[in-house]
C-alpha cells in the first residue's frame, strides 16, 4: 500500500520541479566615435592615456544607501580598467597625480600646457558605472526552448552598464562615447520551482533583503570585457 501511495504521488512532485529557463534579449551597446580617433591609434600603437573618475562616476545601489554608504572604495574597478588598458599596450598614466596638474595653475591651464606638463594623449573619462539596472519579465522557456507565459508573476535580475568618454588632448577634440551594456541571463538562467525550493522560499527569514545590483564578481569581470571591448573599438 505505501508503494502504491508513492507511485500516484510521485508525478505531483516531478510536475513540481519542471525546469524554467529565464532569458533577456541582449540590450545593444551605444558607440559614437570619430575617424580623428582611429587615425591617431594607427599612428600611435602605444598612446600615453589617463583614466579620469569623476566623484559621481559609481551609482550607489539603494542597499548601499540604506546601509550608511560612505563611498565605498571602488578602486578594484578602476585598477581593473587600468590593467585592462595596460594588457593592450597603452602606456598609462598616474589618475591622482593628472588630477593634480588640472586643479594647478588656478585651473588656467590649456590643453597643450596639459599634454605637455603631464606627457599624455588621450584622457578616457569614465563617465559612470551603473550596477543596478533592473530587467523584467513574465516570459520563460521550457526546456524544449519553447516560449511560455507566466501570467501570475514577474522575474527579476540585474543588469550593469559603463559608459567612457574620449579627448584628444593636443586637440582638444571630443573623439567618442562608449557605453557597454551587461545583460543578465542571455545564455538563460534556469529557474528553480522544485517543491523543496518552494519550502525553501517560505522558511526564509523575515526581513532578509536580496542583493540590489550586479554581485561584486560579476560586475568586475564585466568591466574588464567592456575595457577590452573599448580598446578594440577605439582602434577600428
Amino acid at each position: 500500500m505505501k508503494k502504491l501511495i508513492l507511485f500516484l504521488i510521485l508525478p505531483l512532485f516531478v510536475g513540481c520541479s519542471s525546469t524554467k529557463i529565464l532569458k533577456f534579449t541582449k540590450k545593444p551597446d551605444d558607440i559614437v566615435k570619430t575617424t580623428a580617433l582611429t587615425n591617431f591609434l594607427k599612428d600611435n600603437k602605444n598612446p600615453k592615456v589617463v583614466l579620469r573618475v569623476p566623484q559621481n562616476a559609481y551609482t550607489v545601489t539603494e542597499s548601499e544607501k540604506n546601509e550608511a554608504y560612505e563611498g565605498e572604495n571602488q578602486d578594484y574597478l578602476y585598477n581593473a580598467i587600468e590593467n585592462q588598458l595596460l594588457s593592450s599596450g597603452f602606456i598609462v598614466r598616474d589618475r591622482q597625480l593628472f588630477n593634480q596638474i588640472v586643479e594647478n595653475e588656478d585651473n588656467n591651464i590649456d590643453y597643450k600646457q596639459l599634454k605637455d606638463k603631464s606627457d599624455t594623449e588621450l584622457i578616457i573619462e569614465l563617465i559612470k558605472i551603473d550596477p543596478s539596472i533592473l530587467y523584467e519579465t513574465n516570459k520563460y522557456y521550457d526546456n524544449k526552448n519553447n516560449e511560455k507565459v507566466d501570467k501570475y508573476k514577474k522575474r527579476r535580475r540585474y543588469g550593469a552598464s559603463i559608459e567612457f568618454k574620449i579627448v584628444m588632448i593636443s586637440t582638444n577634440e571630443f573623439a567618442g562615447v562608449y557605453k557597454f551594456n551587461y545583460t543578465p541571463c542571455v545564455e538563460g538562467c534556469v529557474i528553480s520551482t522544485s517543491y523543496k525550493d518552494q519550502i525553501y522560499e517560505r522558511n526564509k527569514k523575515k526581513g532578509e533583503k536580496g542583493y540590489e545590483g550586479v554581485e561584486k564578481n560579476i560586475l568586475e569581470d564585466f568591466v574588464k570585457n567592456a575595457t577590452r571591448q573599448l580598446v578594440d573599438e577605439m582602434r577600428k
